[in-house]
């Protein structure tokens, strides 16, 4: 179980800090590998260049002395690196030993077969490595040509690799030294970033708790600890505000249905008492019947209508068909003349083309009839409404204008919002909630509803729909 909690950690900074820690040690091994590697390949490449030196500087001194001082000079530097260090070696041109500096040590090495006919044919020096049993460390050895007008000889050079040997051995010791604390300020390191990143997570979940006890004013401070951080803030925060804009208007909505109801119940008790205290005929029991009829009548349709709004707000996708917008006008029109002719009103409708939309036929009959029924009862005797419409583009304009009493600019900002209701129209009967269920209805179609108004001047309703395609 401790294995298990050290490889798979429990908390996100833990497991960011084990792969952090996993992917360093990793791309260090990989790095010193690398960094081991060339410098084996340049101490190698340097031994080399070395041994091609030798052959051009004894080449030289055979040139301007004589092959026995060569000879001569060789054992000196053979003395003083040690014999078991390097070996010179002299060959006819031929490939025959002529001398060689050993003492014993390079019994074992055996010269390379043909070198005299490899250098002859590439006129380069033949350069080898080796690997004698005797000797601990790999060697080195190189075949040169020396030419004079007197003759030319071939001279054999080994030499040994212990110097480049503990100079790698002293670089894997200070690897092995170093590398526990590389992993470790790797470990610090990577807690460290990973506590830092996640710092903007952790005020997240912390303003989240104190919102779940009840702070709902708390939001996450953006305190620029990076893009990512910062947008899930952001989003966090939008969040919050939109929830607590949805309690609020519920608790209005709450407030308002609870004020909406608690009129035509309270009249429907007083009516109710008054037919049981009261004696009375037939007539007035029947007004009394009536008048009940009438208000829970009233109470039915404030329900209705916040169904429907849910309803609408929910989606109407799956109800669509296509709908010839001019007909339903038309038919609405014609269901609204007798109210407005008994309200000595002028309606007429200006829309002659047919507008195909995809839509709900019930739903549009209600966002259409219920412009209408309050641009007639809004607008006093004498006066007009008219409904007429603009194609642009892709959408078309459905304007319902009267000349009724207007809305307050003030006013206009909230005249959308559920049992609203303006102070010019207080004295008319109705719930407030016929203008939400107007602008729910044509976002669910896929548009909108604007207003324009000036008091006692009138008012125009612009909706805005797609046509169909």
């Amino acid at each position: 179980m401790f294995l298990n909690a050290i490889l798979k950690p429990r908390s996100l900074a833990g497991r960011l800090t084990l792969w952090y820690t996993l992917v360093s040690t990793f791309l260090f091994t990989v790095a010193i590998g690398v960094i081991y590697l060339l410098i084996a390949t340049v101490l190698l490449n340097q031994v080399d260049s070395d041994l091609v030196e030798d052959i051009a500087e004894f080449n030289d001194i055979y040139r301007e002395r004589s092959i026995v001082e060569l000879w001569r000079q060789l054992q000196t530097e053979a003395a003083a690196d040690g014999a078991d260090q390097i070996l010179f070696r002299l060959y006819t041109e031929q490939g025959d030993l002529l001398r060689s500096t050993d003492d014993g040590t390079w019994d074992d090495l055996e010269p390379l077969e043909n070198f005299a006919l490899t250098l002859r044919a590439d006129n380069e020096p033949l350069i080898n490595g080796i690997h004698l049993q005797d000797h601990e460390f790999p060697a080195r050895t190189i075949y040169g040509t020396l030419t004079d007008t007197n003759g030319s000889y071939i001279i054999q050079i080994a030499e040994s690799l212990e110097e480049r040997a503990d100079i790698l051995e002293i670089f894997r010791l200070a690897v092995l030294i170093c590398f526990p604390f590389l992993i470790l300020l790797s470990l610090m390191a990577a807690w460290l970033m990973a506590k830092t990143s996640l710092s903007g997570v952790q005020k997240v979940t912390d303003t989240a708790i104190d919102i779940s006890n009840g702070a709902l004013g708390e939001r996450v401070s953006l305190t620029d600890q990076g893009l990512e951080i910062d947008r899930l803030a952001a989003t966090f925060n939008s969040m919050l505000d939109k929830i607590q804009l949805l309690i609020r208007g519920m608790r209005e909505m709450n407030d308002n249905i609870a004020h909406d109801l608690k009129s035509p119940l309270a009249r429907i008790r007083g009516i109710a008492e008054t037919t049981l205290t009261g004696s009375h005929d037939e007539s007035q029991y029947q007004q009394l019947a009536g008048s009940t009829i009438e208000e829970c009548d009233r109470l039915l349709h404030l329900i209705n209508t916040m169904l429907d709004l849910a309803e609408t707000e929910a989606g109407l996708a799956a109800s669509m068909e296509v709908v010839n917008l001019t007909e339903l006008i038309d038919d609405a029109c014609e269901l609204y003349q007798a109210l407005a002719v008994q309200s000595d009103i002028e309606l007429g409708s200006k829309v002659d083309q047919d507008l195909i939309i995809d839509g709900n036929k019930q739903f549009l009959q209600r966002l259409i009839g219920n412009l209408l029924d309050n641009a007639i009862k809004y607008t006093s005797a004498g006066g007009k409404v008219t409904i007429d419409h603009k194609v642009c583009g892709k959408d078309v304009l459905i304007r319902i204008a009267d000349t009724g009493m207007g809305i307050r600019q003030e006013d206009l900002a909230n005249i959308f919002e559920r049992f609203y209701r303006c102070d010019l129209s207080r004295s008319k009967p109705g719930t407030g909630l016929g203008l939400s269920l107007a602008l729910a209805i044509a976002k669910a179609h896929w548009g909108n509803i604007s207003v324009q108004s000036i008091v006692a001047e009138g008012t125009q309703f612009t909706i805005t729909l797609p046509l169909r395609a």
